[in-house]
C-alpha cells in the first residue's frame, strides 16, 4: 500500500512540473507584454474530421480525431502569417484559446477546434526603455560606481522624444550611484579655460586645472528601428571603456 502511495505521490509530482513547465514555455498562451502593441485578433475553426451515423442514429463510420493545443495553435499561427506576415514580419500570437466544437448537418457529426488569438508587434520604444538598464549596467561593468560622468550624445528613432529618453538615462544613472554632470556646464568651463589662457579671466570663475579631469567619462546612446546601443569614452584617453547593444 506504502509503494503504490509514494508511486502515485510521485507521478503526480512529475505531472505537476511538466505542466508548470509547459506554462512556462508557451508565451502564445499569455497575455501580451508590456513591451509588445496590439493591432488585431486572429480566429479559426479547425476541422478535426467527421463521422457518419445511419438514420436509427446509429454509427457507421468515425474519421474524427483529436488535435493538440500545439497543433491548433500551428494552423492559426499559419492564417495569421497570411493576414499580418507581409506588413508585420515580426509579428507574435498571444492569448491564445482553443476548444472543441460539434455540428450536425443530416446523418454526419463534425468535429472542429475554434480558436482565436490577439496578434502583436514589438513596442520598439517600450523594448529600448526597457532595455537602457541593462545596457548601461553592460556599458558601466568597468567603470566604478560614484564615477562623474557626462551625457555627450543621445540619439533616438523617430517618433521618440529625445529630451525624455535623455531624462531617464539621467534618473537610472543618478539610481546607480553614479555622478552626472551637465555636458553644457563643461563647455562653458572650456570657454573659461580658453579666456584664461589669453590673460582675460576673472579671478571668481578661475578654472582649476583638474575641473575636465572630474568628469571621467562620455556616455553616448543611439536608438534605431533595430537597436539599442550604449557607448562610454574615457574622456583622459578617448578610449572607448564600455560598449553595449541590444537588437530589437
Amino acid at each position: 500500500m506504502k509503494k503504490v502511495t509514494k508511486f502515485f505521490m510521485a507521478a503526480l509530482l512529475a505531472g505537476m512540473c511538466s505542466f508548470g513547465y509547459a506554462q512556462t514555455i508557451y508565451e502564445w498562451k499569455k497575455p501580451p507584454k508590456s513591451t509588445e502593441i496590439e493591432i488585431g485578433v486572429i480566429t479559426g475553426k479547425m476541422p478535426a474530421g467527421s463521422a457518419y451515423y445511419s438514420n436509427d442514429n446509429k454509427l457507421i463510420s468515425d474519421g474524427r480525431g483529436t488535435k493538440t493545443d500545439e497543433e491548433v495553435y500551428e494552423e492559426l499561427l499559419e492564417e495569421a502569417r497570411k493576414k499580418y506576415g507581409e506588413t508585420y514580419p515580426n509579428f507574435a500570437l498571444r492569448n491564445f484559446k482553443s476548444e472543441m466544437v460539434h455540428s450536425d448537418i443530416g446523418n454526419y457529426t463534425y468535429r472542429s477546434y475554434k480558436c482565436s488569438a490577439t496578434v502583436v508587434i514589438p513596442d520598439k520604444e517600450a523594448i529600448a526603455n526597457e532595455k537602457l538598464s541593462q545596457s548601461l549596467d553592460k556599458a558601466l561593468r568597468n567603470v566604478r560606481e560614484g564615477s562623474r560622468l557626462a551625457i555627450d550624445q543621445v540619439s533616438v528613432k523617430t517618433g521618440m522624444n529625445r529630451e525624455d529618453y535623455k531624462d531617464q538615462l539621467i534618473d537610472i544613472l543618478l539610481d546607480k550611484g553614479y555622478r552626472v554632470v551637465a555636458k553644457d556646464y563643461l563647455e562653458k568651463l572650456y570657454e573659461e579655460q580658453e579666456a584664461q589662457q589669453s590673460g582675460i579671466y576673472n579671478d571668481k570663475t578661475t578654472v582649476q586645472e583638474n575641473n575636465f579631469s572630474a568628469v571621467g567619462y562620455y556616455i553616448n546612446v543611439k536608438v534605431t528601428e533595430t537597436s539599442l546601443r550604449v557607448q562610454v569614452v574615457n574622456v583622459s584617453t578617448g578610449e572607448y571603456e564600455g560598449n553595449a547593444t541590444v537588437n530589437f
